[in-house]
């Protein structure tokens, strides 16, 4: 897949509630709409969704969100089935498929956990099927919850290499100040997060919705991380039917949030943000040519020693022949697997190992060149 081609979107609560048994089915189908267009037009998508808790207050006939962390549990869990039935319905109608992923803050923290969930969802977006992810607040504590679905979106946007994560929301972008308590208060067409002189102390005291969870703060915290995860950041109205298209066409529309680093940049301080890495990998000059010029994954067959304890998902560094790093990513193999299958092929691995397995060491999507 082009690594210019991912989409992560995000639909708050204030969008996706509503009368209907606690959905707003207007605001789906136009989403529905918009992403068919982007799907056209040879683009992956992933929804992030808000709104199970909504329903789920609704069918168990709650006015309001209620302060129990069991009972907001119980209703996320009566609530999410009928979200993700609710977006499959409206997908299917455009000849798409969807499926429902449920992750919490342990899921994106946890080095062997992140990396199931990033084969997982860009698995599904290969077979052309539409992720539709949540918190899993049925399971989730405020100890591992993200608190909003900007921040999961965020880490989301970092975890499958996104090109765009655009929040949608039910104001027009970031404004100048509180657009509900200041009529003079002006739409930022665009935010550079590396200018000096911003000052954003309004816009980080915003308020949330009574069904939300966050308010513009969390969206400019969330677009902090997309951006270190090399995904311009829109913060758009989601009542609009042409937001999403009017991105595509790099047309202004929002509050366009973005970063003067360079997306490569960025991503390798993702891939840093893990910690230091665990061990490390000489490889022959074949794969050393692999990686460097014909963007190949790393397979066991180019790998001539293992140093280090490491687990499956910890962070590797790359050296070639001479000693010199050339790359740095996440392992599909842990130390003692690799020292048993290092500069076999593919064919001697299967039968070696006796287990289903990956074939890349390090897959070319969790792997960053020096």
């Amino acid at each position: 897949m082009s690594k210019d081609n991912k989409w992560v979107i995000k639909a708050g609560s204030s969008l996706v509630s509503g009368n209907d048994k606690g959905i707003n089915n207007d605001f789906i189908a136009r989403l529905s709409s918009q992403v068919n267009f982007l799907k056209k037009n040879n683009q992956d998508v992933i929804i992030i969704s808000s709104g199970a808790v909504a329903k789920g207050m609704s069918e168990l006939g709650f006015k309001e969100r209620p302060e129990s962390l069991a009972t907001l549990q119980a209703c996320a869990a009566v609530g999410q089935r009928g979200i993700a039935e609710i977006y499959q319905q409206h997908l299917q109608v455009f000849g798409y498929n969807t499926a429902q992923v449920l992750i919490t803050h342990d899921d994106i923290a946890n080095r062997t956990r992140y990396l199931n969930a990033k084969n997982t969802l860009e698995s599904l977006l290969e077979m052309g099927i539409i992720p539709i992810v949540n918190e899993n607040d049925c399971v989730a504590t405020e100890e591992i919850s993200f608190g909003d679905n900007d921040r999961l979106g965020a880490a989301l946007a970092g975890l499958v290499r996104a090109n765009k994560f655009i929040m949608l929301t039910d104001q027009n972008g970031i404004f100048s100040n509180d657009p509900t308590l200041d009529n003079s208060a002006t739409l930022l067409s665009q935010i550079n997060l590396d200018d000096k002189d911003l000052d954003l102390s309004q816009q980080l005291n915003s308020s949330s919705g009574h069904l939300g969870r966050g308010g513009m703060r969390t969206k400019i915290e969330a677009a902090k991380t997309s951006l270190k995860g090399g995904a311009l950041t829109w913060v758009a109205s989601g009542f609009e039917n042409d937001t999403l298209l009017k991105i595509f066409n790099n047309e202004s529309v929002g509050t366009k949030i973005f970063s003067e680093k360079s997306i490569l940049q960025s991503r390798k301080l993702w891939i840093s943000s893990f910690g230091s890495a665990s061990g490390n990998l000489i490889l022959d000059e074949g794969a050393c040519a692999a990686l460097s010029s014909q963007g190949k994954s790393l397979l066991p067959v180019g790998i001539t020693k293992v140093e280090g304890e490491f687990n499956k998902g910890d962070l590797v560094n790359c050296y070639n022949p001479k000693g010199q790093e050339i790359a740095r990513g996440l392992t599909n193999f842990n130390n003692v697997e690799l020292n048993s299958i290092k500069g076999l092929n593919s064919e001697e691995v299967r039968e070696l190992l006796n287990y289903l397995s990956e074939e890349e060491v390090i897959h070319r999507n969790n792997l960053v060149l020096d």
